[in-house]
C-alpha cells in the first residue's frame, strides 16, 4: 500500500482534528498535512430492511483539502463484510465530492428483506482504495443491515464465567421457540455475548442453562440480563443456578 510518513507536525495535527471533530461533522479544512487525505465521518451506521418499501443510508466521506474541480472517491466494500450482495446496492455514483466542497454523501439502499436473519443484523464493511491515503482510525465504515422491527428491541446480554461452551438458553412464547443457544455455541474464555430481539405483543418466558451443572459461577459469577432499550430490565440473573434458571417470563405490549 502506497502512503507517505508523515511529520510529526502533520500527525499531531491530525490526531487534534480527530479528537475535535464530531461524527457529522463535515469540515476538515483546518487539517494541515502534506497530502490530501480521505476519510469516513463515522465509523458506524445502522441500514433498517422493511418488507413493503426500499430504504436507504447516507455515508458521509470526506476529505481534508478542497478542489475547484469535482473529484470521485473509490469507495470499495471490504472482505470482512458479511452481508450477502443481495442483501444491499452501493451508488459508488454518489461518491462525488463536488468543486469547492470537503463531503461526499455515499448512498447504501436496501435490498432482499427474505434473505435478513430474523434475529441481528449483518454487516457491510466500507473501506477506500488502498491507494488513497486515508486517516488512520477513519478508515473504514460499518454498515449494520437489519430488519427494521415493528414491535419491540430487547437487548440480550450474557457476560459469562471461565466456561462459556457450557451456556445455554430458550426464549419462547405462546407458539414455540422464539431464539436459542445450545450448549457449544459459545466458547471457554469468551468474556461476552449480546445481540437484540425485535418481539411482537405478547408473553414471554426466558430459561438459561448449564450443561455442568453450575450456572454461571466458576471461577467467577457471570450474569445475563434482557433489557428494553430504554433501559428497563425485563430479565436478570446469574451465579450458580445449576443445570437451569427458574422460567423467567415478561410482557411485551
Amino acid at each position: 500500500m502506497k502512503k507517505l510518513s508523515l511529520s510529526l507536525f502533520s500527525f499531531l495535527s491530525a490526531i487534534a482534528l480527530l479528537v475535535s471533530c464530531s461524527g457529522g461533522d463535515e469540515n476538515y479544512k483546518s487539517f494541515s498535512g502534506p497530502q490530501e487525505a480521505v476519510l469516513f465521518n463515522s465509523s458506524t451506521s445502522l441500514l433498517e430492511v422493511s418488507p413493503t418499501a426500499p430504504s436507504f443510508i447516507e455515508v458521509l466521506v470526506s476529505s481534508t483539502t478542497v478542489s475547484n474541480v469535482d473529484r470521485t472517491i473509490d469507495v470499495q466494500v471490504s472482505s470482512f463484510t458479511t452481508a450477502a450482495q443481495n442483501q444491499y446496492s452501493v451508488d459508488l455514483s454518489t461518491a462525488v465530492i463536488p468543486a469547492g466542497s470537503t463531503t461526499a454523501r455515499v448512498r447504501i439502499n436496501s435490498g432482499d428483506f427474505a434473505s435478513l436473519p430474523a434475529i441481528g443484523s449483518v454487516s457491510l464493511v466500507l473501506v477506500f482504495d488502498s491507494e488513497l491515503y486515508s486517516l488512520p482510525n477513519r478508515s473504514n465504515h460499518i454498515v449494520s443491515i437489519q430488519r427494521a422491527c415493528a414491535g419491540t428491541r430487547v437487548n440480550f446480554n450474557i457476560t459469562f464465567d471461565g466456561y462459556g461452551s457450557e451456556t445455554g438458553w430458550t426464549l419462547s412464547d405462546g407458539s414455540g421457540v422464539v431464539a436459542s443457544a445450545t450448549a457449544g455455541t459459545y466458547t471457554d474464555g469468551q468474556p461476552t455475548h449480546a445481540e437484540q430481539f425485535c418481539l411482537s405483543p405478547g408473553t414471554y418466558s426466558f430459561v438459561m442453562t448449564d450443561s455442568y451443572g453450575d450456572g454461571l459461577s466458576f471461577p467467577s459469577n457471570g450474569t445475563f440480563t434482557l433489557r428494553l432499550t430504554d433501559g428497563t430490565t425485563l430479565v436478570s440473573g446469574g451465579g450458580d443456578y445449576g443445570f437451569q434458571t427458574p422460567t423467567y417470563t415478561f410482557t411485551i405490549n
